[in-house]
Protein backbone atom coordinates (compact mmCIF):
# COMPACT_ATOMS: atom_id res chain seq x y z
CA UNK A 1 0.00 0.00 0.00
CA UNK A 2 1.33 3.60 -1.16
CA UNK A 3 0.48 6.32 1.56
CA UNK A 4 -0.43 9.51 -0.49
CA UNK A 5 2.18 11.88 -1.10
CA UNK A 6 2.06 15.38 0.69
CA UNK A 7 3.73 16.74 -2.04
CA UNK A 8 1.87 15.89 -5.27
CA UNK A 9 2.95 17.54 -8.64
CA UNK A 10 0.97 19.89 -8.67
CA UNK A 11 1.07 19.72 -12.73
CA UNK A 12 -0.32 16.18 -12.82
CA UNK A 13 -3.62 14.72 -15.15
CA UNK A 14 -4.88 13.43 -11.61
CA UNK A 15 -4.93 12.06 -8.43
CA UNK A 16 -5.69 8.14 -8.59
CA UNK A 17 -6.61 5.68 -5.93
CA UNK A 18 -5.66 2.01 -7.25
CA UNK A 19 -7.37 -0.80 -5.46
CA UNK A 20 -6.31 -4.60 -6.14
CA UNK A 21 -4.71 -6.85 -4.33
CA UNK A 22 -2.44 -8.41 -6.98
CA UNK A 23 0.92 -6.49 -5.67
CA UNK A 24 2.53 -7.12 -9.30
CA UNK A 25 -0.62 -5.90 -10.81
CA UNK A 26 -0.73 -2.83 -8.71
CA UNK A 27 3.19 -1.85 -9.36
CA UNK A 28 2.65 -2.65 -13.30
CA UNK A 29 -0.69 -0.18 -13.33
CA UNK A 30 1.12 2.23 -11.03
CA UNK A 31 4.17 2.69 -13.38
CA UNK A 32 1.93 3.07 -15.96
CA UNK A 33 -0.26 5.96 -14.50
CA UNK A 34 2.94 7.96 -13.44
CA UNK A 35 4.79 7.23 -16.82
CA UNK A 36 1.40 9.33 -17.95
CA UNK A 37 1.24 11.96 -15.32
CA UNK A 38 -0.97 10.38 -12.76
CA UNK A 39 -0.21 10.46 -9.07
CA UNK A 40 -1.08 7.01 -7.74
CA UNK A 41 -1.78 5.68 -4.43
CA UNK A 42 -2.90 2.07 -4.00
CA UNK A 43 -4.40 -0.10 -1.41
CA UNK A 44 -4.99 -4.12 -1.28
CA UNK A 45 -8.59 -4.39 -0.15
CA UNK A 46 -11.83 -1.96 -0.18
CA UNK A 47 -11.09 -1.79 3.67
CA UNK A 48 -7.83 -0.51 3.34
CA UNK A 49 -8.98 2.03 0.62
CA UNK A 50 -11.33 3.45 2.85
CA UNK A 51 -8.63 4.21 5.60
CA UNK A 52 -6.94 5.90 3.00
CA UNK A 53 -9.90 7.93 1.97
CA UNK A 54 -10.76 9.23 5.15
CA UNK A 55 -7.73 11.75 4.81
CA UNK A 56 -7.31 12.13 0.45
CA UNK A 57 -10.00 12.07 -1.85
CA UNK A 58 -8.67 11.03 -5.16
CA UNK A 59 -9.74 12.54 -8.45
CA UNK A 60 -10.65 8.59 -10.00
CA UNK A 61 -10.94 5.27 -8.35
CA UNK A 62 -9.64 1.79 -10.33
CA UNK A 63 -10.58 -1.29 -8.27
CA UNK A 64 -10.84 -4.94 -8.46
CA UNK A 65 -13.44 -6.71 -7.67
CA UNK A 66 -12.47 -9.89 -6.05
CA UNK A 67 -10.55 -8.75 -3.27
CA UNK A 68 -9.58 -10.03 0.94
CA UNK A 69 -11.75 -8.81 3.70
CA UNK A 70 -13.85 -6.33 1.15
CA UNK A 71 -14.45 -6.93 -2.47
CA UNK A 72 -14.77 -4.35 -5.06
CA UNK A 73 -18.91 -4.24 -5.02
CA UNK A 74 -18.66 -3.83 -0.99
CA UNK A 75 -16.19 -0.70 -1.76
CA UNK A 76 -17.83 0.50 -3.99
CA UNK A 77 -21.40 0.86 -2.92
CA UNK A 78 -19.62 2.15 0.03
CA UNK A 79 -18.28 4.83 -1.74
CA UNK A 80 -20.91 5.61 -3.06
CA UNK A 81 -23.26 6.30 -0.01
CA UNK A 82 -21.43 8.78 1.15
CA UNK A 83 -22.54 12.14 -1.05
CA UNK A 84 -18.75 13.66 -0.65
CA UNK A 85 -17.59 11.18 -2.74
CA UNK A 86 -20.75 10.11 -5.33
CA UNK A 87 -18.85 12.36 -7.97
CA UNK A 88 -15.80 10.24 -8.22
CA UNK A 89 -15.41 8.58 -11.05
CA UNK A 90 -15.16 4.56 -10.19
CA UNK A 91 -13.88 2.39 -13.00
CA UNK A 92 -13.93 -1.64 -12.04
CA UNK A 93 -10.43 -3.78 -13.71
CA UNK A 94 -10.93 -6.80 -13.02
CA UNK A 95 -10.46 -10.94 -14.20
CA UNK A 96 -14.11 -11.12 -14.38
CA UNK A 97 -14.72 -10.44 -17.67
CA UNK A 98 -18.36 -13.09 -18.41
CA UNK A 99 -20.93 -11.08 -19.44
CA UNK A 100 -23.32 -10.82 -15.92
CA UNK A 101 -19.89 -9.48 -14.54
CA UNK A 102 -19.73 -6.35 -16.81
CA UNK A 103 -23.67 -5.89 -16.83
CA UNK A 104 -23.48 -6.13 -12.57
CA UNK A 105 -20.75 -3.59 -12.63
CA UNK A 106 -22.82 -1.29 -15.09
CA UNK A 107 -25.87 -1.63 -13.25
CA UNK A 108 -24.55 -0.97 -9.96
CA UNK A 109 -23.45 2.44 -11.22
CA UNK A 110 -19.92 2.24 -12.27
CA UNK A 111 -18.13 4.50 -14.83
CA UNK A 112 -16.00 2.16 -16.55
CA UNK A 113 -15.28 -1.49 -16.74
CA UNK A 114 -12.35 -2.73 -18.11
CA UNK A 115 -11.24 -6.76 -18.19
CA UNK A 116 -7.60 -8.08 -17.72
CA UNK A 117 -5.89 -8.38 -19.46
CA UNK A 118 -6.25 -5.04 -20.79
CA UNK A 119 -4.22 -2.92 -23.23
CA UNK A 120 -2.27 -0.24 -21.58
CA UNK A 121 -3.82 2.32 -24.00
CA UNK A 122 -7.27 1.37 -23.08
CA UNK A 123 -7.05 2.23 -19.43
CA UNK A 124 -5.23 5.72 -20.28
CA UNK A 125 -7.40 6.58 -22.49
CA UNK A 126 -11.00 5.33 -19.80
CA UNK A 127 -9.68 7.05 -17.81
CA UNK A 128 -8.44 10.65 -19.34
CA UNK A 129 -11.84 10.81 -20.34
CA UNK A 130 -13.65 10.01 -17.22
CA UNK A 131 -11.38 12.85 -15.66
CA UNK A 132 -12.16 15.27 -18.86
CA UNK A 133 -15.63 14.42 -18.40
CA UNK A 134 -15.91 15.01 -14.33
CA UNK A 135 -13.96 18.64 -14.85
CA UNK A 136 -15.97 19.62 -17.75
CA UNK A 137 -19.08 19.21 -14.95
CA UNK A 138 -17.26 20.99 -12.44
CA UNK A 139 -16.75 23.99 -15.16
CA UNK A 140 -19.78 24.03 -15.67
CA UNK A 141 -21.46 23.97 -11.94
CA UNK A 142 -18.38 26.60 -11.10
CA UNK A 143 -19.74 28.92 -13.67
CA UNK A 144 -23.92 28.13 -12.77
CA UNK A 145 -22.63 28.98 -9.15
CA UNK A 146 -20.78 31.83 -9.87
CA UNK A 147 -23.69 33.39 -11.52
CA UNK A 148 -26.15 32.49 -8.66
CA UNK A 149 -23.83 34.21 -6.20
CA UNK A 150 -23.56 37.45 -8.71
CA UNK A 151 -27.48 37.23 -8.80
CA UNK A 152 -27.95 37.10 -5.37
CA UNK A 153 -25.49 39.46 -4.35
CA UNK A 154 -27.58 41.97 -6.91
CA UNK A 155 -31.06 40.99 -5.69
CA UNK A 156 -30.19 40.90 -1.78
CA UNK A 157 -28.34 44.44 -2.14
CA UNK A 158 -31.73 45.99 -3.71
CA UNK A 159 -34.11 44.22 -1.17
CA UNK A 160 -31.87 44.86 1.66
CA UNK A 161 -30.48 48.52 0.85
CA UNK A 162 -34.29 50.16 -0.67
CA UNK A 163 -36.40 49.43 3.02
CA UNK A 164 -33.11 50.23 5.40
CA UNK A 165 -32.77 53.56 2.96
CA UNK A 166 -35.65 54.73 3.31
CA UNK A 167 -36.49 53.60 6.85
CA UNK A 168 -33.11 54.91 7.76
CA UNK A 169 -34.10 58.10 6.11
CA UNK A 170 -37.37 59.24 7.28
CA UNK A 171 -36.25 58.19 10.61
CA UNK A 172 -33.77 60.78 10.77
CA UNK A 173 -35.76 63.63 9.02
CA UNK A 174 -38.65 62.67 12.01
CA UNK A 175 -36.27 62.68 14.35
CA UNK A 176 -34.65 66.27 13.59
CA UNK A 177 -37.88 67.86 12.11
CA UNK A 178 -40.48 66.38 13.74
CA UNK A 179 -41.57 69.74 15.71
CA UNK A 180 -42.30 71.75 12.70
CA UNK A 181 -44.04 69.10 10.61
CA UNK A 182 -47.37 69.05 10.16
CA UNK A 183 -49.33 65.91 11.10
CA UNK A 184 -50.38 64.83 7.53
CA UNK A 185 -46.43 64.80 6.43
CA UNK A 186 -45.57 62.82 8.96
CA UNK A 187 -48.31 60.24 8.40
CA UNK A 188 -46.95 59.87 4.89
CA UNK A 189 -43.35 59.55 6.21
CA UNK A 190 -44.19 56.96 9.42
CA UNK A 191 -46.34 55.19 6.54
CA UNK A 192 -43.15 54.71 4.54
CA UNK A 193 -41.07 53.62 7.26
CA UNK A 194 -43.72 50.85 8.19
CA UNK A 195 -43.86 49.78 5.07
CA UNK A 196 -40.01 49.22 4.54
CA UNK A 197 -40.18 47.78 7.73
CA UNK A 198 -43.10 45.41 6.35
CA UNK A 199 -40.90 44.73 3.27
CA UNK A 200 -37.97 43.18 5.33
CA UNK A 201 -40.16 41.37 7.71
CA UNK A 202 -41.46 39.59 4.40
CA UNK A 203 -38.28 39.15 3.33
CA UNK A 204 -36.99 37.78 6.42
CA UNK A 205 -39.88 35.20 6.59
CA UNK A 206 -39.54 34.06 2.94
CA UNK A 207 -35.89 32.90 3.80
CA UNK A 208 -37.10 31.33 7.52
CA UNK A 209 -39.87 29.33 4.97
CA UNK A 210 -37.23 28.48 2.60
CA UNK A 211 -34.92 26.71 5.76
CA UNK A 212 -37.88 25.04 7.12
CA UNK A 213 -38.85 23.82 3.72
CA UNK A 214 -35.50 22.25 3.12
CA UNK A 215 -34.77 21.11 6.09
CA UNK A 216 -38.12 19.00 5.87
CA UNK A 217 -39.84 20.53 8.85
CA UNK A 218 -42.62 21.76 7.47
CA UNK A 219 -43.07 18.51 5.63
CA UNK A 220 -43.48 16.68 8.98
CA UNK A 221 -45.98 19.73 10.30
CA UNK A 222 -48.28 19.20 7.43
CA UNK A 223 -48.55 15.55 8.18
CA UNK A 224 -48.52 15.68 12.13
CA UNK A 225 -50.66 18.95 12.42
CA UNK A 226 -52.68 19.24 9.81
CA UNK A 227 -56.74 19.26 10.45
CA UNK A 228 -59.40 20.58 7.48
CA UNK A 229 -58.99 24.30 5.96
CA UNK A 230 -62.26 25.76 4.69
CA UNK A 231 -60.11 27.04 1.68
CA UNK A 232 -63.38 29.40 1.01
CA UNK A 233 -63.25 31.12 3.93
CA UNK A 234 -59.64 31.75 4.18
CA UNK A 235 -59.09 32.95 0.37
CA UNK A 236 -61.91 35.46 0.91
CA UNK A 237 -59.52 36.86 3.79
CA UNK A 238 -56.46 37.01 1.71
CA UNK A 239 -58.08 38.70 -1.14
CA UNK A 240 -59.54 41.04 1.34
CA UNK A 241 -55.92 41.71 2.77
CA UNK A 242 -55.01 42.86 -0.81
CA UNK A 243 -57.54 44.51 -1.47
CA UNK A 244 -55.92 48.28 -0.73
CA UNK A 245 -53.13 47.39 -2.95
CA UNK A 246 -54.80 46.74 -5.44
CA UNK A 247 -56.76 49.85 -5.30
CA UNK A 248 -53.60 51.78 -5.13
CA UNK A 249 -52.21 50.19 -8.03
CA UNK A 250 -55.84 50.57 -9.83
CA UNK A 251 -56.17 46.89 -10.34
CA UNK A 252 -59.66 45.26 -10.65
CA UNK A 253 -59.34 41.96 -8.08
CA UNK A 254 -62.33 39.37 -9.53
CA UNK A 255 -63.10 36.49 -6.44
CA UNK A 256 -65.44 33.69 -7.62
CA UNK A 257 -66.19 30.94 -5.54
CA UNK A 258 -68.18 27.76 -6.12
CA UNK A 259 -69.05 25.60 -3.30
CA UNK A 260 -66.74 25.33 0.05
CA UNK A 261 -64.38 23.34 -1.20
CA UNK A 262 -62.14 21.84 2.37
CA UNK A 263 -58.71 20.20 1.63
CA UNK A 264 -56.61 18.36 4.86
CA UNK A 265 -53.26 20.73 5.30
CA UNK A 266 -51.94 23.60 7.35
CA UNK A 267 -53.93 26.57 7.17
CA UNK A 268 -50.65 29.25 7.32
CA UNK A 269 -49.17 27.43 5.12
CA UNK A 270 -52.46 27.19 2.28
CA UNK A 271 -52.81 30.86 3.29
CA UNK A 272 -49.27 31.85 2.26
CA UNK A 273 -49.99 29.86 -0.92
CA UNK A 274 -52.89 32.07 -1.84
CA UNK A 275 -51.15 35.17 -0.57
CA UNK A 276 -48.04 35.04 -3.11
CA UNK A 277 -50.20 34.05 -6.10
CA UNK A 278 -52.67 36.96 -5.48
CA UNK A 279 -49.40 38.89 -4.68
CA UNK A 280 -47.58 38.11 -8.06
CA UNK A 281 -50.94 38.48 -9.93
CA UNK A 282 -50.86 42.55 -8.84
CA UNK A 283 -47.16 42.95 -8.94
CA UNK A 284 -47.26 41.22 -13.05
CA UNK A 285 -50.85 42.28 -14.28
CA UNK A 286 -51.55 45.44 -17.00
CA UNK A 287 -50.25 48.30 -15.43
CA UNK A 288 -53.34 51.60 -14.19
CA UNK A 289 -56.40 49.25 -14.83
CA UNK A 290 -55.23 45.71 -14.43
CA UNK A 291 -57.39 42.89 -13.58
CA UNK A 292 -56.41 40.16 -11.64
CA UNK A 293 -59.76 36.89 -11.85
CA UNK A 294 -59.50 34.46 -8.43
CA UNK A 295 -61.47 31.78 -8.92
CA UNK A 296 -61.82 28.61 -6.55
CA UNK A 297 -64.14 25.74 -7.21
CA UNK A 298 -64.18 21.77 -7.32
CA UNK A 299 -63.33 18.77 -10.18
CA UNK A 300 -62.48 15.28 -9.79
CA UNK A 301 -62.01 15.78 -5.98
CA UNK A 302 -59.88 18.06 -6.22
CA UNK A 303 -60.07 21.87 -4.90
CA UNK A 304 -58.79 24.19 -8.11
CA UNK A 305 -57.66 27.20 -7.37
CA UNK A 306 -56.83 29.49 -10.49
CA UNK A 307 -55.14 32.63 -10.27
CA UNK A 308 -54.81 34.79 -13.77
CA UNK A 309 -53.78 38.46 -14.56
CA UNK A 310 -53.93 40.39 -17.99
CA UNK A 311 -50.35 41.42 -17.67
CA UNK A 312 -46.98 40.78 -20.14
CA UNK A 313 -47.39 37.02 -19.54
CA UNK A 314 -43.96 34.68 -19.78
CA UNK A 315 -42.29 33.31 -22.65
CA UNK A 316 -42.45 29.65 -22.95
CA UNK A 317 -38.92 29.54 -22.56
CA UNK A 318 -38.94 31.28 -19.42
CA UNK A 319 -42.04 29.44 -17.48
CA UNK A 320 -39.90 26.46 -16.46
CA UNK A 321 -37.45 28.79 -14.59
CA UNK A 322 -40.42 30.59 -12.47
CA UNK A 323 -40.53 28.30 -9.92
CA UNK A 324 -36.64 28.43 -9.34
CA UNK A 325 -35.65 29.95 -6.19
CA UNK A 326 -33.79 33.10 -6.74
CA UNK A 327 -35.32 33.23 -10.20
CA UNK A 328 -37.05 37.17 -11.14
CA UNK A 329 -37.69 36.81 -15.29
CA UNK A 330 -36.80 40.29 -16.70
CA UNK A 331 -36.80 42.04 -13.52
CA UNK A 332 -34.76 44.91 -14.75
CA UNK A 333 -38.33 45.38 -17.08
CA UNK A 334 -40.28 44.92 -14.49
CA UNK A 335 -38.85 46.56 -11.42
CA UNK A 336 -40.64 44.32 -9.16
CA UNK A 337 -39.87 43.84 -5.43
CA UNK A 338 -38.58 40.29 -4.13
CA UNK A 339 -35.91 37.98 -4.01
CA UNK A 340 -37.63 35.86 -6.66
CA UNK A 341 -38.98 33.32 -3.84
CA UNK A 342 -42.88 33.34 -4.00
CA UNK A 343 -43.06 30.96 -6.36
CA UNK A 344 -40.54 28.95 -4.97
CA UNK A 345 -42.34 28.41 -1.87
CA UNK A 346 -45.98 28.31 -2.94
CA UNK A 347 -45.11 25.24 -5.35
CA UNK A 348 -42.96 23.74 -2.44
CA UNK A 349 -45.76 24.12 0.19
CA UNK A 350 -48.68 22.70 -2.86
CA UNK A 351 -46.65 19.92 -2.58
CA UNK A 352 -46.11 19.34 0.63
CA UNK A 353 -50.02 19.39 0.70
CA UNK A 354 -50.15 16.46 -2.28
CA UNK A 355 -51.27 19.17 -4.50
CA UNK A 356 -49.77 20.33 -7.76
CA UNK A 357 -49.59 23.70 -9.75
CA UNK A 358 -49.44 24.79 -13.26
CA UNK A 359 -49.40 27.86 -14.99
CA UNK A 360 -49.85 28.49 -18.63
CA UNK A 361 -49.37 31.95 -20.26
CA UNK A 362 -48.80 33.26 -23.80
CA UNK A 363 -46.54 36.88 -23.88
CA UNK A 364 -49.11 39.80 -23.65
CA UNK A 365 -51.95 37.71 -23.12
CA UNK A 366 -51.37 37.52 -19.24
CA UNK A 367 -50.82 34.41 -16.98
CA UNK A 368 -52.91 31.63 -15.60
CA UNK A 369 -51.38 29.97 -12.59
CA UNK A 370 -53.78 26.44 -11.63
CA UNK A 371 -53.34 24.99 -8.30
CA UNK A 372 -55.42 21.68 -7.22
CA UNK A 373 -55.36 20.50 -4.21
CA UNK A 374 -57.08 16.80 -2.81
CA UNK A 375 -60.01 17.54 -0.98
CA UNK A 376 -60.35 16.39 2.52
Amino acid sequence: MSEPSPNQNADCEGNILLVDDDSALLEAVTDLLEVNNFHVVTAIDGKTALEIMRDYTPDLIISDITMPIMDGYQFFDTVRQNSAWTPIPFIFLTARGQQMDVRTGYSLGADDYLVKPFEPEDLIIKVQARLKRVRAIQAATQTEVDHMKQQLIAIFSHELRTPLTCIYGYANILHEDHAVMDDRTMTQMLDEVADGAERLVRLVENLMLLVRIDSGVVGMEVVRYGTDVDLSGLLKRVVESFQPVADMRKVVLDLQIEGEPITRGMKHYLENIMKNLVDNGIKFCKRGGGLVRITLNTHKNQAVLTVSDDGIGIAPTNQARIFDRFEQIDRHEMEQQGVGLGLTLAKSLIEYHSGSIEVSSEPGKGSIFTVRLPLA
